[in-house]
């Protein structure tokens, strides 16, 4: 899937401290194919955030706040896959409803990053034939980790970027099997 990402959403993770043979699997990637553009959502200015064409450094615990916003553009931009929301996903009107207040400059204010970088990382997701995101324990391990794991879900899902080549959530993890006990990936 790295090697047909048009788009990789990076969340949560030090790739190329935490996961350096993956990393290393990217910028190959990235070098075959210079246009796949590169989001990283992290507080810090890591090695990773400075492989990013798009670094989003949001205050801790903004993440919801960030993705609900992504997804505000994406719904209101025309990105969404009404048909493919109808025929696999449920609860999608509740979900309109709870993103619509949710404006990438009332975002900006909570996650302390520019509108702009939220309406372009939203479009970015948006256009790309295949968005691939690539989440760990920034996401995974907080006590609001499930919604935060639901709400980069719901960008996936809005936009049908999973279920083909180069899409989807992926979370990665430290242990060799820890995958199989995983719902996504």
């Amino acid at each position: 899937d790295l090697d047909l990402a048009d788009t990789v959403l990076i969340a949560g993770s030090n790739m190329a401290y935490a996961h350096p043979v993956l990393f290393r699997r990217l910028e190959d990637a990235r070098a075959a194919r210079p246009q796949m553009k590169i989001i990283v959502v992290d507080p810090r200015r890591t090695d990773t955030a400075a492989f990013a064409d798009l670094h989003l450094p949001i205050l801790p615990g903004t993440d919801i706040a960030l993705f609900n916003a992504m997804l505000h553009v994406l719904m209101w931009e025309g990105f969404i896959d009404s048909a493919f929301i109808r025929e696999h996903t449920e609860g999608f009107d509740a979900l309109k409803q709870a993103v619509r207040e949710c404006s990438p400059a009332m975002a900006a204010q909570i996650c302390g990053v520019a509108e702009a970088d939220i309406v372009k990382a939203a479009k970015w997701f948006g256009e790309a034939g295949a968005a691939l995101s690539l989440y760990c324990q920034g996401l995974n391990q907080s006590s609001s980790g499930t919604h935060k794991n639901a709400a980069l879900i719901n960008l996936h899902l809005a936009t049908r970027q999973i279920g083909k080549p180069g899409a989807g959530p992926f979370s990665l993890t430290g242990q060799p099997n820890a995958m199989g006990g995983r719902e996504v990936g």
